[in-house]
């Protein structure tokens, strides 16, 4: 397997996740003396900074591991149309279902609180995510999103060239990324310090190729690259059957640095490196909202990320009281309609009778649930990753543009972190101390590491040697800042997403996930192949138009 594309006198050690034995007051000792080392000034810390789990629950979601609850029920319920699952695609289907006049839904949800991996968290200074942050604003055909956007109040008319206008305070305000690079911060996410002449031809040679795909269409008249996945051209679907790496090396891409900027956005939006990233994913990113120069192309945030994009959408299908939280659903009969939850609150069975299922959960779970279910074992595959939300006293600075949305540590294996307050009125960034800055690291599979390996490492990290993993990553991009910090809070995610690797998007493991299984169909995110809002949107409003469909006229 090839190595991450990274500058060639990179050498940074890294700690690793799952480290035993280090105590916090140790951690932050060595910290200091590193930072002394280095001419920073600090205040010491009188204590050290709380830490935390939160989010998902992952000794709830692994109950189905130790044999399914058994007893008598008790409570029975009767519903038209039964959702598992409260996250995007879930709460999208529920508001279709509302639309269209069929209010008999109920929702069942694993954890306390609904969202799944757009739930959003809170802390003393602000709102955070604890998975997925923001959405970029939909190409202009994408009319199902804009329908979506027009009803939250998020898209608010168009100007007089027909350009959708967006509530201004949840558009991100430049700057909205930037990068470190031998201990410089730059704007956007390309490391361009020191780029031979080569070397930007090639990035420029890139971006041309990217406007010609983007201006080629199949003979079907379909764009190449689209959203849903499924409404790509069938042209060049057969991109899916190679990597992202040997399609670059097939194009004469060799750049380290053009190949660092691809590989970051597969790592930020699959947890895959570029050997693992189907082609036709990794093209999919730069291409299925069409080309920023292409089209005013705007990104869409929230304080608490996409939870925050969830709540709006079940507050327009009137979800709260068709919504139960704290459900472990633990045995359905595709045939009979007839679902068996655990009750964690009131520790007992509940029996669920429905017309329909929506799996709106994690598609890998539903073959330990479902009789019947022919989904092998291996057909997908899941990234595991850490979130990390972590207030600090004092905004972060460096040498360079000033602190972003977004910001990257080149020479780093994590992802970064944005900052939750990044939103906020400029009065408020003056008068108010500190921020939340959401860190993320996606657990990605490497030729010592497997990704089993990697989750159990995550799921057993103790609190103070994810603490140190944190600490040094932050202590990487801005030496003497976590001295600062307040508190930690940290979202575990075993199974975070799906990943788009060669032969996934087309096909016979995805076909197999699809497919209905008496009636019971999955519609979560992951049957799409790509893991993102816009994906568990249509999944989640086709499955209900499926029902509404058939359904009884009254």
């Amino acid at each position: 397997m090839a190595k991450t594309p990274k500058a060639p006198d990179d050498s940074t050690p890294r700690a690793e996740a799952g480290s035993k034995g280090l105590k916090r007051r140790t951690v932050l000792a060595g910290l200091a003396a590193s930072a002394a080392a280095s001419g920073c000034e600090r205040t010491p810390r009188s204590e050290p900074p709380a830490l935390r789990f939160v989010g998902q629950t992952p000794e709830r979601g692994h109950l189905l591991r130790q044999g399914k609850p058994s007893g008598a029920v008790g409570e029975r319920v009767k519903t038209q149309v039964l959702i598992v699952g409260s996250g995007a695609a879930g709460t999208c289907a529920a508001w279709r279902l509302h639309e269209s006049g069929m209010e008999d839904y109920l929702v069942l949800e694993l954890e306390d609180a609904p969202g799944g991996t757009a739930a959003s968290g809170q802390s003393a200074r602000s709102k955070y995510p604890l998975g997925a942050h923001y959405l970029p604003s939909p190409h202009p055909q994408f009319e199902l999103l804009r329908e979506l956007l027009r009803k939250i109040g998020v898209e608010r008319g168009t100007d007089a060239a027909g350009r959708p206008q967006y509530d201004p305070s949840v558009v991100c305000r430049a700057p909205v990324e930037r990068h470190r690079y031998k201990g410089q911060w730059f704007g956007g996410l390309y490391p361009g310090l020191g780029e031979t002449a080569e070397e930007a031809e090639q990035w420029e040679r890139w971006w041309d190729h990217l406007r010609a795909l983007e201006s080629e269409r199949g003979l079907d008249g379909r764009r190449l690259f689209d959203l849903p996945v499924e409404r790509s051209s069938e042209a060049k679907r057969s991109l899916d059957a190679m990597t992202m790496d040997a399609y670059l090396r097939e194009h004469g891409f060799d750049s380290w640095r053009l190949r660092w900027t691809v590989e970051y956005a597969c790592r930020d939006d699959y947890g895959c490196t570029l050997e693992q990233t189907s082609a036709f994913a990794g093209l999919h990113h730069y291409l299925a909202r069409g080309l920023e120069e292409s089209h005013d192309r705007v990104t869409l945030m929230w304080p608490g990320g996409n939870g925050e994009l969830v709540e709006k959408v079940a507050a327009l299908a009137e979800m709260a009281p068709r919504r139960r939280t704290g459900m472990v659903v633990f045995d359905i009969d595709p045939v009979a309609g007839v679902a068996h939850a655990w009750d964690v609150a009131k520790q007992q069975v509940v029996e669920i009778t429905a017309q329909r299922i929506l799996w709106a959960a994690p598609r890998f779970v539903m073959r330990h649930v479902v009789r019947g279910d022919e989904l092998a074992s291996d057909a997908l595959t899941y990234a595991p990753w850490l979130v990390a939300n972590v207030e600090v006293s004092k905004r972060p600075g460096g040498i360079g543009i000033p602190l972003a949305w977004d910001n990257v540590n080149v020479e780093a294996s994590h992802l970064g972190y944005v900052v939750s307050t990044h939103g906020e009125s400029l009065v408020d960034a003056k008068t108010r101390s500190g921020t939340v800055l959401t860190y993320y690291d996606a657990k990605v599979e490497t030729a010592s590491r497997t990704l089993a390996e990697a989750r159990g490492a995550l799921l057993g990290a103790s609190l103070d040697g994810l603490a140190a993993e944190v600490f040094e990553g932050l202590e990487g991009m801005h030496p003497g800042m976590t001295e600062n910090v307040r508190s930690i809070e940290f979202a575990r995610w075993g199974h975070a997403m799906i990943r788009p690797v060669p032969g996934l998007l087309f096909g016979d493991g995805l076909r197999v996930a699809k497919d209905r299984v008496g009636v019971v169909q999955a519609c979560g995110t992951d049957v799409g192949g790509v893991p993102l809002f816009e994906q568990a949107l249509c999944n989640g409003v086709a499955a209900a138009e499926g029902i509404v469909a058939v359904a009884p006229q009254r």
